[in-house]
């Protein structure tokens, strides 16, 4: 080393404290101003999740749920379809636990059509799990004559289910299921057509809250679809207007887009945390 030269001095504690203090509120910054699209390629894959004790019971012993509904459910089990999705969501975040979801969707059935089958489609299947959607045939069958393709806005169609024939007819399905050691999720019925102030959505309101009623009293799970599938359509229809269905096709039946918020509502109902699901991805 020459004479000339100099060993650099030591930074005093403080001016060292100081920097680094810097460099914490400016790393702290970057990340809070960080847009949400660009966070997930700074995170690593889903991991494997851990059961939430929603569903504990389910993903032990026989791992099996059954989901019990009509053409909505029953579609639901092709590949794009809500109960599709459950199946292979639920394989990839617990695949050591081959969970199993039978499929007892039947194309319009009511209360009182899945509460006639309820024991030969559901119980007897000894499932650790029931879910019944229903609903939406009960209220639709009152506004739309389907043999002469007729909307009556009065809804007074008899083929349609009066609300008390609906609630009694749930309500058998629960208990038989309780009564058989089972445990029940109920999903209440989606919006019927995108018009989302129309009379069949206004009395399906009533429906909905019978079902929360029934799911109180017989301490069972409530998973609110319509309140999603209302909130994704209204924000769309205020940017876009009402002339276009958004999550269903014919208004009804869940496209895509709808039946996977179904899938996803489902699974956070039965407490899978969000930051386990909200990356998955499935191919048909």
């Amino acid at each position: 080393m020459s004479g000339n030269s100099r060993s650099p001095r030591p930074q005093p504690p403080l001016k060292r404290v100081l920097i680094k203090l810097a460099l914490a509120v400016i790393v702290a910054f970057v990340i809070i101003n960080i847009p949400h699209s660009i966070l997930p390629m700074f995170q690593g894959s889903v991991s494997q999740a851990t059961p939430p004790p929603a569903i504990q019971n389910v993903l032990g012993g026989k791992r099996r749920i059954v989901t019990v509904g009509d053409s909505i459910t029953e579609a639901g089990k092709y590949p794009g379809g809500y109960v599709w999705l459950l199946q292979r969501y639920l394989t990839l975040l617990y695949p050591d636990r081959k969970v199993e979801i039978v499929n007892a969707g039947i194309s319009g059935n009511k209360a009182k059509d899945m509460q006639a089958r309820f024991q030969k489609d559901a119980i007897d299947k000894q499932p650790d799990l029931i879910t019944i959607n229903v609903g939406v045939n009960d209220v639709w069958h009152a506004f739309f004559d389907f043999q002469k393709s007729q909307f009556h806005p009065q809804g007074n169609l008899p083929s349609g289910a009066p609300l008390a024939e609906y609630q009694e007819k749930l309500t058998q399905m629960v208990q038989a299921a309780q009564a058989a050691g089972i445990r029940v999720a109920l999903l209440s019925p989606t919006p019927i057509r995108e018009v989302l102030d129309g009379p069949e959505n206004k009395r399906l309101q009533d429906y909905i809250a019978a079902m929360r009623e029934i799911a109180k009293q017989n301490k069972c799970l409530f998973i609110d679809l319509n309140a999603p599938f209302r909130e994704v359509i209204g924000s769309f229809q205020r940017h876009a207007g009402k002339t276009l269905n958004l999550l269903a096709a014919d208004g009804v039946h869940p496209n895509p887009a709808g039946n996977r918020i179904i899938a996803f509502t489902v699974l956070r109902g039965l407490g899978v945390p969000v930051k386990d699901i909200e990356n998955l991805e499935v191919k048909n």
